[in-house]
């Protein structure tokens, strides 16, 4: 079975913003409003993987779908997650960083521990946006990036 995150599909349906060696795309169950996923678009599935071109842009392009998903859930907080191997709760056997936009208020204000085994539930048992869903998160997260073209060229 082909990986999902290499899925000509998913890519096509859940993708907002790409450069070279990364594209970022929304979450099909998000955690919370703006949740995002940086994946490398050469099939790796560790971080130590990565060749010298990937690793130099890496940190710019996680700059960059941050600031687009702070944006599109109005924030300015974030966590940003790596899950490597199995043990440690990666559900989807291709690299790939969360951003999940943090507000004092949202439903994952708890305990870390608590916060955590709620991220990692609603990976596995989260409800799966709709196709329109879908469609229309892409399309903010879209506009955003073409809104704030100069800013992003910034953090390159």
């Amino acid at each position: 079975m082909e990986c999902v995150f290499c899925d000509k599909k998913t890519i096509e349906t859940e993708k907002f913003y790409e450069d070279g060696y990364y594209y970022a795309a929304y979450n099909l169950r998000p955690f919370l409003p703006g949740h995002s996923l940086v994946i490398p678009k050469r099939h790796v599935e560790n971080l130590t993987e990565l060749n010298k071109g990937e690793k130099e842009d890496l940190v710019s392009f996680l700059n960059r779908t941050i600031f687009i998903a702070l944006k599109f859930a109005e924030t300015e907080d974030y966590d940003l997650i790596l899950q490597q191997g199995e043990s440690a709760g990666r559900s989807v056997a291709h690299l790939h960083f969360h951003v999940i936009p943090r507000k004092e208020t949202d439903k994952a204000n708890k305990s870390k521990a608590e916060w955590l085994s709620e991220f990692n539930k609603n990976e596995v048992y989260g409800r799966n946006l709709t196709e329109a869903e879908m469609k229309s998160a892409v399309e903010k997260a879209e506009g955003i990036a073409k809104r704030y073209s100069s800013e992003l060229k910034a953090l390159s």
